[in-house]
């Protein structure tokens, strides 16, 4: 099961770059000395350390775990433009 992202920190590192923290929501797993069979886990955050010229490769990286879209550029704009009015005359 993925664990559940709770929030990003993101903070400036020595190299110059910056540090992104992923916290997560404990998870539950079955615990038969628990009174309700079930307790919760700790998870521990990841951190990922990006170089200071490594700003376009942090944005990915968080808004891949945000499940955020890449902005499309201009071309592919122009590209999927071009594809939608090809039939059409």
């Amino acid at each position: 099961m993925a664990k559940e992202l709770r929030r990003i920190e993101i903070e400036p590192a020595e190299n110059g770059g910056h540090t992104v923290t992923h916290h997560f929501k404990e998870s539950m797993r079955k615990d038969s000395k628990s009174h309700s069979g079930m307790t919760p886990r700790y998870e521990e955050p990841e951190h990922h350390v990006f170089g200071k010229d490594e700003g376009h490769e942090m944005l990915a990286h968080i808004a891949n775990h945000l499940e955020i879209a890449e902005p499309k550029g201009k071309e592919e704009e122009r590209e999927e433009e071009d594809e939608d009015t090809e039939g059409e005359d």
